[in-house]
C-alpha cells in the first residue's frame, strides 16, 4: 500500500472495471455452466479481463520504471540541466531526472492533480515524496496547465511527459500542449514523450511541423492489448532534438 501511495495508479478506474467485468463473467460462466453451451467462452473472456486488469496494474506500477530507465540510459544529462516534467503525477520521471542533477540544475514538475488520471494525486503528496528522496533542493512541483505553461520561452534543456498527453482532449488541445512544450524548450533541447501508441502519427506531424528532428523512435510493446476505447496500449517514445536555430 505504501508503494501504491508513492507511485499512484494510472487511470485507476480502468483496471478496476477490467477486473469487475472479468469476475462477473467468470461467475456467470460457473453459475450457468449447465444451462449455457457457450459458458467456456464466457469463462475465457472473464479470465482475460481479469488478467488484463492485473497486467494494467503491473504496467503502471513497474513497467513505467523499466521504460524510463531504458530511456535515461540513452540520454546525456548534464548535471546543471533544467528539466520540465509535464503531468508529473507522483513524480516518477521527475525524480529520475532530479537524481542526476547537481544543485546547479533543477527539475520542475507540473500537474492539475486529478485523481481520475492517477490515484492519490495531489501536490502535497508529491512534495512529500520528493522530500523523502532528499531531492527537494533540485526538484519542485507546481500546479499548471500543459496548454498554458507559466514559463518563459527557451527555458528548459529537457521537456518530458509520461502517459499524460493522451488524456488531453480534443486533438486541438493536444496540439496546443505540444506547441507549449516546444515554446519552453531550448533550441538545442530534448523532448521525450512516452504515451499510448494510437496518437503516434498525430504527435509526429505536430513535432515535425514545429521544426523537430526525430532522432530515435522505439515501440515498446507491452502485454496489455486493449483498453476501454478499443485502442492498443502499445507504448512509444519519441526522443527528439529540435533542429531549428535559436
Amino acid at each position: 500500500m505504501n508503494t501504491l501511495k508513492k507511485q499512484g495508479l494510472d487511470a485507476p478506474i480502468v483496471p478496476l472495471l477490467y477486473i469487475i467485468a472479468g469476475l462477473v463473467a467468470i461467475s456467470c460462466a460457473v453459475i450457468f455452466r449447465n444451462n449455457y453451451s457457450g459458458y467456456l467462452w464466457t469463462l475465457l473472456y472473464g479470465i482475460i479481463m481479469v488478467l488484463g486488469g492485473l497486467i494494467f496494474i503491473h504496467t503502471s506500477m513497474r513497467g513505467k520504471h523499466i521504460i524510463w530507465d531504458n530511456i535515461l540510459s540513452t540520454l546525456t544529462i548534464p548535471n546543471d540541466s533544467k528539466v520540465l516534467d509535464l503531468g508529473t503525477g507522483h513524480g516518477l520521471v521527475l525524480l529520475k531526472f532530479a537524481s542526476r542533477l547537481s544543485e546547479n540544475g533543477h527539475a520542475t514538475g507540473i500537474d492539475l492533480w486529478r485523481n481520475q488520471d492517477q490515484s492519490n494525486n495531489s501536490i502535497e503528496n508529491t512534495q512529500n515524496i520528493i522530500k523523502s528522496y532528499h531531492l527537494d533542493k533540485v526538484a519542485s512541483v507546481q500546479t499548471a496547465n500543459m496548454l498554458d505553461l507559466p514559463f518563459k520561452n527557451n527555458q528548459y534543456d529537457f521537456v518530458v511527459t509520461s502517459l499524460a498527453l493522451h488524456n488531453i482532449k480534443p486533438a486541438t488541445a493536444r496540439k496546443a500542449a505540444l506547441n507549449e512544450a516546444t515554446r519552453v524548450l531550448k533550441s538545442a533541447g530534448t523532448l521525450v514523450i512516452v504515451d499510448t501508441g494510437h496518437k503516434k502519427k498525430e504527435y509526429l506531424s505536430i513535432l515535425q511541423s514545429n521544426g523537430f528532428m526525430i532522432q530515435e523512435q522505439n515501440l515498446l510493446t507491452l502485454k496489455v492489448k486493449i483498453n476501454l476505447d478499443g485502442d492498443s496500449l502499445h507504448l512509444f517514445l519519441i526522443y527528439s532534438k529540435i533542429g531549428c536555430e535559436a
